[in-house]
């Protein structure tokens, strides 16, 4: 295999980085943009040279053994990163469980913003723009009011769930007087 052993890392590497980005791609901030593009360009680097992998083992008429195990290897990682980009096990509700409520808003260029308050008492604060920023901590909800508490410095103090719009209102403070409204676009009765 030392023949093709570049192929074979750099494949192998790509693969392992979009099956755990679950673990890495909110710590990344910014950066995780530039990490996106990287892979990006290996991806496609890759795509050529399996391409032409091709070629050659089909003007050889398949004879040799290694490079038609690259192919495979190759085929089977490529088109499993094609058909499932944000890796093949969803770690987020194996490891988070089921959302109580899942609120999600998009802004300007396409940027998403969304807050999943879980059913263990956990929330997840998402903002998608240019990289990913990631918050995770605790919740509490009294009456039609969600308290958040985590360890991560979080903008946001409390949310008041707005059943007749539909709508969580994120507030920084008490005398906040503007909201930051989510669209709730799932909510469990439990």
């Amino acid at each position: 295999m030392k023949k093709f052993s570049l192929q074979f890392i750099l494949t192998s590497i790509l693969f392992l980085t979009i099956n755990t980005s679950y673990f890495w791609e909110g710590e990344l901030g910014l950066f995780f943009l530039i990490v996106i593009i990287i892979a990006f360009i290996i991806y496609f680097l890759l795509f050529i040279e399996f391409i032409r992998q091709l070629y050659i083992s089909v003007r050889d008429k398949f004879r040799e053994k290694k490079r038609n195990i690259l192919l495979i290897f190759m085929l089977s990682c490529l088109a499993l990163i094609a058909a499932k980009p944000k890796g093949l096990i969803n770690f987020e509700s194996l490891l988070e469980g089921e959302d109580k409520i899942f609120a999600q808003a998009e802004g300007a260029a396409n940027c998403t913003t969304t807050l999943k308050l879980k059913k263990d008492e956990k929330f997840i604060y998402e903002s998608v723009c240019f990289g990913i920023d990631r918050i995770k901590g605790e919740y509490t909800i009294k009456n039609d009011t969600v308290y958040f508490n985590s360890r991560k410095a979080f903008e946001y103090k409390f949310g008041v769930i707005d059943k007749d719009k539909n709508l969580i209102k994120l507030f920084r403070n008490k005398s906040d007087a503007k909201f930051y409204g989510i669209p709730i676009l799932k909510s469990s009765k439990n």
